[in-house]
């Protein structure tokens, strides 16, 4: 497209009505130039009436052509544009007119006379040029005629020569003109097609649903979409920062696919983008490019995750369940023979070991229990639960409880939410999630618990526990929802498993974010009463 334009506007002094009469009135101005210069450089044309004639005449040209300048709106100079023969025309017979008076200066006159009629092939049709052709050879013929003697070789050779000129510069003029129309057609739909691409390339852009990224070398941005800003809300800051942190290990011409963990810092999500990094050789610009098309998949990985999971606890639950209840039944008889044993005469310190044994089996047997609960199936929700109601009476009973740091500080921000659910299901979820929180917390100087409930969108709620606690390492996170992972010193390892086990049955999401030593942020959504996405999970 820009080879177009350039060659356009090169071409725009004979293509251009308005830059063609210039170019006329610049010729007739350099003419009056020339013969000044003759006129002072020479003593034969110091004569009073050279100077009267020639003075005359110019300023019958000049006056003709002020007119397109001084008085546009005057009916002769709309006249005059309208038909440029005529036009033409007057400046063809106001030179044969100079010519007449001063046939020595024929040769000057020729020149100007060709490129006039050069000019006039861009104004006129060929029968117009041919007219004006006509004009000036019979014209000049006769004013020849009439300077030198009819017959004489010179007349004769000026006469073939102005003639030949004239046939010769309307052929080539005419066939130019032609041939520059339609190279003006051919760059003009050549621009026209450019542009269209350029415009549907730059609708396409702006319109994938994706987020696109050109740098180059020095990691300057050359080109970005809108969707970067207002659907990933990515500002340029951040998108430079990217580029200088991912692109350097990015050689040209590779494709490489990564995760970027992205915390807006004004409303502090997290989000998870896929970035599809490509490297290429730019040989028009003659620079290194870099390519990055960005999407937000924060909802695919948690998906993906939670169904990793998912896959991952029913094999385990399989395989405890059917352990469980191998050691169950052994557990019973030895329980059984503890307690007979136990009714003989034993002294105390025998009687008081007996007790330990019982409420060890009694405590296996509880945890046993828990896990059969655990792997059992749960059963879809069929009753709408209140779910501000509910956390309420968690956040009321645990406030009270007397293993909590005291200098801790609660804040609860709940909106009046009814989902479908259990209550005591989703009571005990919220009790080992607080509960959670409020350990992460026992040794922080400064503890606090903020609990948010609202709606998300027209699809979903949440219910977000954060805390200022210990976090969770890498590791951690990964295995916390696996039976039996714990990193307490009593702990069953159970609490988050179960918790998870509820809220798949609750078709609801778990997302948790965590960072050592600055705290965790447990996210719960729940699908709302009648929405299309809880059939669909």
């Amino acid at each position: 497209m820009n080879a177009g334009v350039v060659s356009q506007t090169g071409l725009q002094y004979l293509l251009n009505p308005d830059t063609r009469r210039e170019m006329r009135t610049f010729l007739m101005f350099a003419y009056f130039v020339v013969f000044q210069i003759l006129i002072l450089a020479q003593k034969p044309f110091l004569q009073f009436d050279f100077a009267i004639y020639f003075y005359v005449i110019f300023a019958f040209i000049f006056a003709h052509h002020s007119l397109y300048y001084l008085a546009p709106e005057w009916k002769v100079t709309r006249f005059l544009k309208q038909n440029g023969l005529v036009s033409y025309a007057i400046d063809f017979i106001l030179i044969i007119i100079f010519m007449r008076a001063f046939p020595q200066l024929s040769s000057f006159v020729l020149v100007k006379q060709l490129f006039l009629l050069f000019l006039a092939s861009f104004d006129l049709t060929f029968s117009g040029i041919c007219t004006l052709g006509f004009i000036a050879s019979v014209g000049t013929s006769i004013m020849n005629m009439l300077a030198y003697q009819t017959g004489s070789t010179q007349s004769l050779l000026s006469l073939s020569l102005f003639n030949l000129s004239y046939m010769t510069v309307i052929v080539i003029a005419e066939q130019l003109r032609e041939e520059i129309t339609a190279l003006k057609k051919n760059l003009t739909a050549t621009t026209k097609k450019l542009k269209s691409q350029a415009e549907f390339s730059k609708t396409l852009i702006e319109k994938m649903p994706l987020g696109l990224l050109v740098t180059e070398s020095s990691n300057n941005i050359l080109i970005k979409n809108s969707y970067l800003s207002e659907n990933l809300k990515l500002s340029d800051f951040e998108l430079k920062h990217l580029v200088e942190k991912y692109a350097a290990e990015t050689k040209p011409g590779a494709l490489r696919q990564f995760d970027f963990e992205y915390e807006n810092k004004n409303s502090l999500d997290r989000f998870i983008y896929q970035i599809d990094h490509a490297g290429y050789y730019d040989e028009e610009i003659e620079a290194e490019l870099r390519m990055m098309l960005i999407k937000d998949v924060t909802e695919v990985r948690h998906l993906e995750d939670q169904l990793k999971q998912k896959e991952k606890l029913a094999a385990v639950g399989q395989l405890a369940a059917g352990i469980a209840h191998e050691i169950r039944n052994p557990l019973a008889g030895i329980s059984g023979s503890i307690q007979l044993l136990s009714q003989d005469g034993m002294n105390e310190e025998q009687n008081k070991l007996m007790r330990i044994v019982l409420k060890e089996i009694d405590r296996l047997n509880n945890l046993i229990t828990e896990f059969l609960d655990y792997a059992k199936p749960e059963k879809r929700p069929d009753q709408t639960v209140d779910l501000k109601m509910l956390m309420d009476e968690v956040l009321l009973n645990l406030k009270s409880h007397k293993d909590h740091n005291p200098k801790l500080v609660w804040s609860a921000q709940l909106e009046s939410i009814r989902v479908m659910g259990y209550s005591d299901k989703l009571r005990q979820v919220f009790l080992n999630v607080v509960i959670n929180a409020i350990q992460a917390v026992k040794d922080v100087s400064a503890p606090e618990i903020k609990v948010v409930l609202k709606t998300e969108d027209q699809s979903w709620c949440s219910v977000t526990v954060t805390d200022n606690g210990v976090g969770m390492s890498a590791e951690t996170k990964k295995r916390m929802f696996e039976p039996f992972h714990t990193t307490k010193p009593k702990g069953t390892g159970l609490g988050l498993a179960i918790t998870h086990k509820i809220l798949e049955s609750h078709s609801a999401q778990i997302i948790v974010n965590s960072e050592l030593n600055k705290g965790t942020e447990f996210k719960l959504k729940f699908p709302l009463i009648g929405s299309e996405e809880r059939r669909l999970i």
